[in-house]
Formats: structure tokens, C-alpha cells, sequence
């Protein structure tokens, strides 16, 4: 899929844990020549995930790392060589043509680009009064904190580079990765672009964040990344 002159390897890693009906009905949309691989990373599917992944012709490989999906994110990142690194949910939550905008950005030469689920054309049909109040709260915290402009702190539709990857060091292995990858992002001062998007309402299976605890987590990070040393 490279473009002549554009010598760069683009992989894209969807974490999944019981996501069949996503992985039929949202994984087909998307077009296989936008990258140059698709890879599931599965925290332990037992609904048919991972069968009906290779019957697509998916590479699928096995969560190794104790976590959610930060976990599985983390994983499938270390295991490609790949030059841009981009991330996606198979639970409908993430719209398919949302790939080549990132890609098309990820060109000129950001670090990181992340599809804002608040922007000003954005539709979010998913998050509801609390958690969108909760996502623009700590994303505005973030920004005052961490000297950021950032719309969507908590956004796991974004790509980054692998010198940005390698340089953030990334530590969190839960729901709350993104919100580290977003921070450290602003802390090393890196490129980052936001793109509005929309949210989607999940397809089957079963929400795996929960408000408490992912907040006090949240918290917790925001506090203990002013003592990163980098």
C-alpha cells in the first residue's frame, strides 16, 4: 500500500475479547490495501473472535501482557515492526473510513494523530452525560497540567509513530493507556494532530470500562506523570 517515494510500513492492531459480531459485521469494512497488516491482538475470545479473525485471513495473536485493552494494544505493538502504529476497536464504537484520514495525516509527518470524539462536527453516540462530561474533564485537566490543546485525551483511534512509541515509554497497561500515550505525547512535546470523528454506539458484546474504577485510575495518572522522568 506504500506510495512511491513513501517507503514506510503501516500496521494496524484491533485489541479484541469476545467481539464476534463486530468482527463480522465492522472488520469487513475495512480495506486491506489502507495498510500493510491487519493484527488481532485476543485477551482470551471463547465466542468464535478468533475463528472468525483467521477465517478473514487476519493475523491473530494471543494477549501476553496482564491487562486490558492497553494490554492488548501494548502487545500488538511490540510484535510488528511496523514504522506507523494504529489503533482500533472492533466493537463498533470506531467508524472504518475514520483509517485512511489517519494514514493520509500520518504522512505529513505528525507523531501522533488521534480522532477526536468531541470535536465541533463530531457525533457521539455512545458516551452519554457522565462519560462525556468525565472524558472532557480529564482531557481538560491533561491540557492545564501538561500545556495541551487536545480535544479527546482519552481517544483509542490514533496512530503513532514508532520513534514516538519508543520515546514515551509507555507503563499502563489498562483502559487508561490512551490517556498516558496523550500525556507523555504533550509532556516530550511531540506533533500531535486531532481529526473530529464520531462515536459510534457499540455492536455485541459486553462494555469493559467501568466509570470508578477507570476514573480513580485516571486520576492517578494525571497526578504521577508530573514525577516522569522521561
Amino acid at each position: 500500500m506504500n506510495d512511491i517515494g513513501f517507503f514506510m510500513k503501516f500496521s494496524l492492531i484491533i485489541p479484541t475479547l469476545n467481539e464476534i459480531v463486530g468482527m463480522k459485521k465492522i472488520i469487513p469494512l475495512i480495506r486491506k490495501e489502507w495498510v500493510d497488516e491487519i493484527i488481532i491482538v485476543d485477551g482470551g475470545s471463547t465466542d468464535g473472535t478468533i475463528e472468525e479473525a483467521k477465517k478473514l485471513g487476519l493475523t491473530v495473536i494471543n494477549q501476553s501482557t496482564k491487562g486490558k485493552h492497553g494490554a492488548a494494544i501494548y502487545d500488538g505493538f511490540e510484535y510488528t515492526d511496523a514504522d506507523i502504529l494504529i489503533m482500533f476497536g472492533a466493537d463498533g464504537n470506531n467508524e472504518p473510513d475514520e483509517i485512511p484520514k489517519i494514514i493520509s495525516k500520518m504522512k505529513e509527518g505528525y507523531d501522533q494523530v488521534i480522532v477526536a470524539r468531541f470535536g465541533k462536527t463530531s457525533i457521539n453516540e455512545d458516551a452519554g452525560l457522565i462519560d462525556g462530561f468525565g472524558n472532557k474533564l480529564f482531557t481538560f485537566l491533561a491540557n492545564v497540567f501538561y500545556g495541551g490543546h487536545l480535544a479527546d485525551t482519552l481517544s483509542s483511534s490514533r496512530a503513532i509513530t514508532r520513534k514516538a512509541w519508543n520515546e514515551i515509554k509507555l507503563d499502563d497497561f489498562d483502559m487508561t493507556l490512551v490517556y498516558q500515550m496523550s500525556i507523555r505525547g504533550l509532556i516530550k512535546k511531540q506533533k500531535m494532530l486531532e481529526i473530529d470523528g464520531n462515536e459510534p454506539a457499540r455492536i455485541g458484546g459486553e462494555r469493559k470500562m467501568y466509570r470508578i474504577p477507570t476514573g480513580m485510575k485516571l486520576i492517578s495518572i494525571l497526578i504521577r506523570e508530573r514525577f516522569w522522568k522521561g
